[in-house]
């Protein structure tokens, strides 16, 4: 009778075990994910752009191109601080390398790889491989051709000369790459090209026949580019213009310039606006013929050539008048003695005298007439 009993209560207890097991694996397991997934380190990640890439080949035999010498780089680590030391250029270990030992000419594709990468960190390049041209290794020496566009030069400006230092350098490249080199060129900024002179360092430029540029090194890789430029030039007359008062006893001056012409050198604009040059000349206490130095003045912004003109002064001196005749006694007893009388010889000459005086005076003024006519004051 006990017996049913007995295996009843073994059966509950049995599952009550089964019960109490699972709870217990059920709690622990929560626990032990959480516990491993707290001790999982975080994971690091940067990207590196424009890698260099060391290429490994014979570079006395060969010349290799045709290939983005740069690439990407990412980069994963646990380790923060591995990480930043290999991201940092100046103390990265590793090199992105493409072996091209064991090849000859021709194109191929090569595989990238990563060299010297810290134990901590992994990465991934990318592109993954390059396309490398190889090519027999030759030098020549090359005239260099200066480029230079008038596209910004300012109104009225013009080229005046273009040269370029050294003329010639080495260039050396494929062998089938030298022959397709139709010049080589120094083109300078256009942007840089306005209205002053410019000596500028250009980098050097295969190019074909089409305008292509083509894969070469040369030596020295840049050279010097001079050009000068020319502004806006105008030739004008010049007309002296008198300054000062006259001195004392000088009726008028007369002015004759060295030079009548000069040549103006400026923007075009204001050059438009001049037709002529007033050379100012001061007459203060001139009374006799002399020669200065006088400076040609223009506004800022222009020049002028020659800076200076040479003025002759001439000035006029007042004439005084012709005093008459006076007779004497003697004249007069020979008068009423003779036919024709001294006296009246005499009258006549001095009216002869005086008519020439007027007449000279009269030439005097006429003159003084044109040639202050001929100052403008």
């Amino acid at each position: 009778m006990n017996k049913p009993r007995i295996r009843t209560n073994l059966l509950y207890g049995f599952t009550a075990l089964i019960f109490a097991l699972i709870l217990f694996f059920y709690a622990n397991d929560r626990s032990l994910i959480s516990q491993i997934s707290s001790s999982t380190p975080e994971a690091f990640e940067e990207t590196l752009n424009n890698v260099k890439i060391q290429p490994y080949y014979d570079d006395e035999k060969y010349y290799i191109h045709g290939y983005s010498p740069t690439v990407s780089v990412k980069l994963s680590s646990n380790n923060r601080v591995q990480l930043n030391t290999e991201a940092n250029v100046d103390t990265r270990s590793f090199e992105v390398i493409a072996d091209l030992t064991g090849l000859g000419e021709g194109t191929h594709e090569v595989k990238l790889r990563l060299q010297n990468m810290s134990s901590a960190v992994t990465g991934t390049i990318t592109p993954s491989s390059i396309t490398v041209t190889i090519e027999s290794r030759t030098s020549a020496k090359m005239k260099v051709e200066p480029v230079v566009s008038t596209a910004n030069l300012t109104d009225g400006y013009t080229l005046d000369s273009v040269s370029v230092d050294p003329e010639e350098v080495t260039v050396t490249t494929g062998s089938q790459t030298l022959t397709e080199i139709d010049r080589l060129v120094a083109t300078v900024d256009a942007a840089k090209v306005t209205d002053k002179n410019l000596s500028e360092t250009v980098r050097i430029q295969a190019l074909d026949k089409d305008g292509n540029t083509l894969s070469v090194e040369s030596d020295p890789a840049e050279v010097t580019v001079k050009v000068l430029v020319s502004a806006p030039q105008k030739q004008v007359q010049l007309y002296p213009e008198q300054e000062g008062s006259l001195a004392s006893g000088v009726t008028d001056v007369s002015l004759s310039l060295g030079e009548t012409t000069a040549i103006l050198t400026g923007e075009e604009a204001a050059l438009d606006e001049i037709t002529e040059l007033a050379v100012p000349v001061d007459v203060s206490g001139i009374r006799e013929r002399t020669t200065q130095k006088v400076t040609i003045p223009v506004a800022d912004g222009i020049t002028v050539e020659p800076h200076e003109v040479s003025v002759t002064i001439t000035p006029q001196l007042a004439t005084s008048s012709t005093p008459s005749s006076t007779q004497s006694p003697g004249s007069n007893q020979s008068t009423n003695s003779g036919g024709t009388t001294p006296s009246s010889s005499s009258s006549s000459t001095t009216t002869s005298s005086s008519s020439s005086t007027k007449e000279s005076s009269s030439s005097s003024t006429e003159a003084s007439s044109e040639t202050s006519s001929s100052a403008k004051k």
